[in-house]
């Protein structure tokens, strides 16, 4: 083969792998066509399969990365752009590099791919161990520098026939069973002739998905609770400005009078633009007697400076019937802290992020006690970290999660954040409540499906009723075992 024809082979195949991963994000919300994740991952397999060098098969997984972060996670820019302070070319370029550098890891994959199947090849090596392969690239994403674990294959679970595997595996397990799907059409197609081990095969595994969901792991305990969350729909670049902070105050407070009859009032994250106790006289002590009084306890989501020292959280405040704070734990990388501070310290004045400088709270912090039930309590992205979501159970009857997704703007992030909130309730089987300042504000059953939601980009408070669920389903068993040996226990 001569160069020209070469070079436009792989000119050919890498544009396939750019495309095949660019459809990808189809999968996931706000689309939810998941068939189309293993019909993409068997199109990569198979560019991978005619890779004849390692250099090759690298740059052709680093292509699928680009087109899947490219355009799955594209709301990067938005947030830089919108509110980061920075230009549209900056932005672009910075979102470039941050896609090009998500892409590695896919690339990191097309190189296993290669050493440990393209040399070596056969059926079931192709069927088992490259949905390994997968797997494990997906779980260094997802760990190393803090980890973006973010359009993972597994989030994909919610409303669909193989949603019942997260309770028994998780989101890695369920990633594993759309790679073993994804494996295993393209060897139907590769074969010349029918084979009926390997049909067999895809009939278990079909089968396996679908009975996966007829289990029943939760059962409800106590009497259903009463709840509002307020969605005040403040636009990000006014929601720091001193001369709005009292009608913020007034908003929230307003909605909250007006939801006497229910036993909890949810605030979202930061849902107060300043530190607690700038606003504790004016604002939080009356609304506390008055919430203690009333039976009420108020989650609310705002920051809190420590009393000795300089350091600040991301917190969720109790107040009322229930007092205690949460601090956030799982912070955003250049979000809300900066890496390698020493080199990196300049770029916080130039982007210029309002309270990007948070601290980290403890690992293990006493859970939060509202209305008779132990919850377990989440801000933002710390939802998409399931070992760290999931610590409290299976003592805490209820997940409640709080965020600003007014940070990504209108963009696929909303629905791609809420899908993977929806996969905690799925693995844990409880339900799920999520309050956000723009949207979306939802209530999540323990099947992962959504009961109520307000709309991204409107005011609204959510009024409803949720039953606690007990029980230990065999992935919370198995994160607390797992977190019971970190300890040293």
């Amino acid at each position: 083969m001569d160069q020209r024809t070469l070079r436009g082979t792989n000119s050919l195949a890498w544009l396939t792998a750019l495309l095949s991963g660019g459809v990808l994000p189809l999968a996931f919300a706000p689309f939810e066509l998941f068939w189309i994740a293993p019909l993409s991952l068997a199109s990569l397999f198979h560019l991978l399969l005619k890779s004849k060098t390692l250099r090759h098969a690298l740059a052709t997984g680093w292509w699928f990365g680009v087109g899947l972060f490219g355009v799955g996670a594209s709301w990067v820019q938005v947030s830089i752009q919108q509110f980061g302070g920075v230009n549209l070319p900056v932005s672009l370029l910075m979102t470039l590099l941050f896609v090009m550098a998500m892409a590695l890891f896919i690339a990191g994959f097309g190189g296993l791919f290669f050493l440990f199947l393209k040399k070596k090849g056969g059926r079931w090596r192709l069927l088992l161990l490259a949905p390994l392969l997968w797997v494990l690239m997906e779980w260094v994403r997802s760990t190393v520098l803090g980890g973006f674990p973010w359009l993972l294959l597994g989030h994909t679970a919610p409303g669909t026939f193989y949603r019942g595997l997260a309770p028994l595996v998780g989101t890695a397990g369920a990633s594993l069973y759309l790679s073993l799907i994804a494996a295993t059409l393209l060897q139907l197609l590769r074969e010349k002739k029918v084979n009926r081990w390997l049909m067999g095969w895809t009939v278990v595994l079909l089968a396996g998905g679908w009975g996966s969901d007829q289990l029943q792991w939760g059962k409800p305990v106590g009497e259903p609770l009463s709840v509002a969350m307020v969605q005040g729909n403040i636009a990000q670049e006014e929601k720091w400005l001193p001369e709005n902070r009292h009608r913020i105050e007034q908003l929230y407070r307003t909605a909250t009078e007006q939801s006497q009859s229910t036993r909890l009032v949810i605030w979202p994250e930061t849902a107060l633009p300043q530190f607690r106790h700038q606003a504790e006289q004016r604002l939080l002590q009356p609304m506390h007697q008055q919430l203690k009084n009333g039976g009420q306890t108020l989650l609310a989501g705002m920051p809190i400076r420590q009393r000795e020292g300089d350091r600040y959280f991301n917190g969720m405040v109790a107040l009322g019937a229930d007092e205690g704070e949460y601090h956030k734990r799982h912070l955003v990388p250049f979000g809300e802290y900066l890496p390698m501070r020493e080199w990196l310290g300049p770029l916080l004045e130039w982007i210029k992020i309002p309270m990007a400088d948070f601290s980290a709270g403890e690992s293990w912090q006493s859970p939060l006690r509202v209305a008779g039930q132990r919850i377990a309590p989440t801000i933002c992205y710390e939802i998409a970290y399931p070992e760290l979501a999931l610590s409290p159970l299976p003592e805490a009857m209820l997940l409640v999660t709080i965020s600003n997704d007014g940070w990504f703007g209108d963009s696929l992030a909303p629905h791609q954040h809420l899908q993977i909130a929806r996969m905690r309730a799925l693995e844990s089987a409880r339900p799920l409540l999520r309050a956000t300042n723009t949207g979306i504000t939802a209530v999540v059953g323990a099947d992962g499906e959504i009961v109520e939601q307000i709309p991204r980009g409107e005011f609204g408070v959510l009024r409803t009723t949720v039953q606690p669920m007990a029980g230990e389903t065999p992935y919370v068993r198995w994160i607390s075992y797992n977190g019971r040996m970190d300890d040293g226990a």
